[in-house]
């Protein structure tokens, strides 16, 4: 059965928390070594003839059928995909957020990053992608709060994009931006909240060819993020800034085995935990890892079939 609920009552829900109540004590082991965490997913989904301003709730098995997510595919007239989905791991359901008169996410747009401020908004950035002569929309973040709102990106070049949100702890929003398909040079920016300008923080500084994507932040301040060589293999590496050339940690690995993919995201918890989230090379679905900032191992906590994650902030 569908449930649908307002665009404020959706508002109301995800700052108190109960739309994104989302992964906590994953499995039994992880209940015993690793401390309370909240985790929502963000992917996209094609959506067909629903009232505009709709919170449509379905199951997630649902969505994994009829979803393409982060990426950019071939769409039918007919169907657009319009809608934000925030997915819960925990209750199986997700949460659809529709526009269909000004769609959030158009065909020819990806999720390039997603984060949480402190006060629990969840802020999405919006990447248009060239696929038609169409005038492409511009760069955009929207933040999914009481009332949804949206806000032009200023700054970048044309062949850019913004992504790896990070909500910072002193209330900041900080992101990536490298060009459109993602290869460097990249650059750390600070994003005006209030007008949606971007400014270089020239503190750190990245090698011109170094694949630089995620950004988390540990309640001690402690930057980090992820760097993914020629095939793939990912060192953690941590952002100092009173060292301008960032501190290489350890490749990633699991179970012995090098990491080989990349990240989606990068996410630490209110008690310091670094969590990764991805797939290695051809394997699908995503999930989330447990990583040791000492070694680079990861352990794996529970698949999550969506495109990135944040931490849910109530």
């Amino acid at each position: 059965m569908n449930y649908k609920l307002s665009r404020r009552r959706f508002g109301q829900l995800a700052l108190a928390g109960t739309v994104v109540s989302g992964l906590s004590y994953l499995t039994k082991k992880a209940l015993a070594e690793t401390p309370s965490v909240n985790i929502v997913g963000i992917g996209s989904s094609p959506i067909v003839d629903i009232d505009q301003t709709a919170i449509t709730e379905v199951n997630t098995t649902e969505l994994v059928e009829n979803t393409a997510l982060n990426s950019v595919s071939t769409v039918s007239t007919d169907i657009k995909p319009v809608g934000l989905v925030l997915q819960s791991l925990m209750t199986g359901k997700a949460q659809v957020l529709t526009d269909k008169s000004t769609p959030l996410l158009e065909p020819n747009e990806i999720l390039s990053g997603f984060t949480s401020l402190n006060d629990g908004t969840l802020v999405v950035a919006i990447t248009p992608v060239a696929l038609s002569r169409r005038q492409a929309t511009p760069t955009r973040i929207t933040f999914l709060g009481t009332p949804v709102r949206t806000l032009i990106v200023s700054g970048l070049k044309p062949n850019q994009q913004l992504g790896s949100l990070l909500g910072t702890n002193d209330g900041r929003l900080i992101g990536l931006v490298g060009k459109k398909n993602g290869t460097p040079p990249i650059r750390l920016v600070d994003i005006n909240l209030q007008t949606g300008e971007i400014s270089p923080i020239s503190k750190v500084k990245f090698l011109d060819d170094e694949r630089v994507s995620n950004l988390a932040e540990c309640p001690d301040g402690i930057l980090y993020t992820s760097i993914a060589g020629a095939y793939g293999e990912t060192t953690l590496v941590q952002l100092d800034p009173n060292q301008k050339k960032p501190i290489r940690l350890g490749q990633l690995k699991v179970n012995d085995r090098a990491w080989n993919n990349g990240l989606q995201s990068l996410v630490c918890s209110a008690t310091g935990q670094l969590l990764a989230f991805g797939a290695m090379r051809y394997e699908t679905p995503n999930a989330v890892f447990i990583v040791d900032k000492n070694t680079g191992n990861m352990t794996r906590l529970q698949d999550f079939d969506a495109a990135q994650i944040t931490r849910a902030r109530a």
